[in-house]
């Protein structure tokens, strides 16, 4: 084989391998590569081949051509709103409360496929937990107010000391303490209460509130029971009422039942 040249040239069975591998390509007018064009002696120059290898890395660089640009263009998402073409952007359905609701036949063939225990069951269930959510655990009285009875008067001339009423916050219990005036240099009022039923007891001493003159010297006392957060049902406060003097001890204890307060369900 001949020395390569600028003018040298090759076989016929290389062009023709070149030109199998270059029929793909395409020039910068976007037409097929033409076959490499054989010289005088029926050989390809060297230099055609050259330039259509050339040719070919610049096509790979160029832009793409106008037709393609178009095509994404048109593939391109794009949002349009409903307003845009004069249209509703929400469907708004109006109900009467004089008009029945429509109900799909396939929900009730669903409803009729349960059994009729199961539904009346669950129906009883269903009540029973909206009851119960409509009910709330608080402290109440388990008595009537004693200042509201016809006795309370003889009442208090009998035991010098009687609870007129109580009332209850979420923790709290405030309470009003009415007693007779005895000469004395000791005086105390107060509550005598228990959470655990008289294992163990709190005195909370009562603070005067007024005086005042009726057929008899009474006064006015009032009290404050703290009671825990924490408590289970059927928990209870129980207490009774003390005025302690030098002529002696006078207590208000319910006759002898004690006041209870219980934390329940109203």
């Amino acid at each position: 084989m001949e020395t390569n040249s600028p003018n040298s040239v090759i076989s016929p069975e290389l062009a023709a391998a070149f030109q199998f591998s270059t029929s793909f390509c395409r020039k910068e007018d976007d037409k097929p590569l033409s076959d490499l064009e054989p010289t005088d002696d029926g050989r390809c120059s060297l230099d055609t081949q050259k330039s259509n290898l050339k040719d070919r890395r610049r096509a790979k660089s160029l832009p793409v051509s106008a037709e393609q640009a178009s095509l994404f263009e048109s593939c391109a998402k794009k949002v349009q709103f409903a307003d845009t073409f004069g249209l509703d952007l929400a469907n708004v359905k109006h109900f009467s409360v004089t008009e029945d609701p429509h109900v799909p036949s396939k929900v009730f063939s669903r409803l009729n496929s349960y059994p009729l225990d199961d539904k009346q069951d669950n129906a009883v269930d269903l009540c029973e937990t909206f009851s119960s959510s409509l009910k709330l655990y608080r402290l109440s009285p388990t008595f009537a107010m004693p200042v509201d009875s016809d006795d309370f008067d003889g009442r208090l001339q009998q035991f010098r000391v009687a609870l007129e009423k109580v009332s209850i916050t979420h923790f709290e219990v405030n309470g009003l303490i009415r007693v007779m005036d005895i000469d004395s240099v000791r005086k105390e009022v107060g509550v005598r209460h228990t959470f655990n039923d008289w294992m163990t007891f709190v005195d909370t001493k009562a603070v005067l509130e007024s005086r005042k003159v009726h057929q008899e010297l009474w006064s006015q006392f009032v009290f404050t029971l703290y009671i825990p957060p924490y408590m289970n049902p059927g928990f209870s406060v129980q207490f009774a009422v003390y005025h302690l003097t030098d002529q002696g001890d006078f207590w208000d204890n319910n006759v002898g039942q004690n006041y209870t307060l219980r934390w329940d369900y109203t």
